[in-house]
Order: structure tokens, then sequence, then C-alpha cells
């Protein structure tokens, strides 16, 4: 799990997750975005989410195997915990086709990000998303899904 500002971008040359940096700083406005928009043929794409913040106990934990998650604020605030999915239960079987599953379970850490901020979640990185910070509020953030290399 990487938890990091846009400002060090930098920091990921030589990765696709500094390609998606890049095409996110280009981003000026939220609305722009167009769901599924391509960012590299085969590795990534980007899709716009706007939702309004809960509490915690409605969340549960997601996770993914052919795509990791990089999630981008462009409005408002989210916490997102982390924990390893091979600590967790199964709350919902995972869906090959839809490349997720849900989990329940302790956390390992919590985050809270604002705009500017992003948290690339691996396929260990089970994330529980959509938390609120004090009060519900909108949020407005980008998920980039980039594929996992296989060996």
């Amino acid at each position: 799990m990487i938890f990091d500002s846009i400002r060090n971008k930098e920091n990921y040359k030589e990765t696709e997750i500094y390609q998606a940096l890049c095409y996110l700083e280009k981003i000026k406005e939220w609305e722009e975005l167009l769901p599924g928009t391509v960012i590299q043929e085969d590795c990534s794409f980007a899709n716009p989410v706007s939702f309004v913040s809960k509490e915690e106990k409605e969340c549960a934990y997601e996770a993914h195997k052919k795509y990791m998650d990089l999630h981008y604020i462009m409005e408002g605030a989210e916490r997102i915990a982390t924990a390893d999915v091979s600590g967790l239960q199964v709350k919902t079987p995972f869906s090959e086709e839809k490349d997720i599953g849900f989990y329940t379970g302790p956390e390992s850490g919590r985050y809270l990000l604002r705009p500017g901020d992003f948290m690339v979640c691996y396929p260990s990185d089970a994330h529980k998303v959509a938390m609120m910070d004090k009060e519900p509020e909108t949020v407005k953030k980008i998920v980039v899904k980039i594929k996992v290399r296989t060996a």
C-alpha cells in the first residue's frame, strides 16, 4: 500500500503508477474525466467516483486480484482503512468476473485522504473506502485501475 501526495509523483518514475499520476495531474476539474478513460492501453483506466462519505459500520473491505487501485481525491475528504486480505474473513466471495471480493476484520492502518492525496492498494491490500472523517460530506475522486503484472 502506498499513501502519498501527487506532489511527490517523481518518486514513482519507471512505473505504471507514475503514468497514472502524470495523467491525473493534468485533470483540473473532476467533470473532465469520462468513465472508463484509458490511460495506458491494456494497463490502466480511470473512473470518476462521487459519493457521500458514511460511518465506518456501513463500509466493508474490498480487494482485487487483477488490478491494483489508485484512489486520487479531487474534492472532500475520505478515510480509508487497510488490512492484509489474508487476515480477514470473507463477507462476499471473490468474483473473478468483477475482480472484487468483500471482507470483514481488524484494520492494519487508517488514512485520511484530502485533495491531492492518493493511495495505491495492491491485491494483498484490502481497503475499506468511503468512510467519513467527522461528518458525512460529498467526495469526488478518481479511481485508476492498474493491471497487475504477471510473471
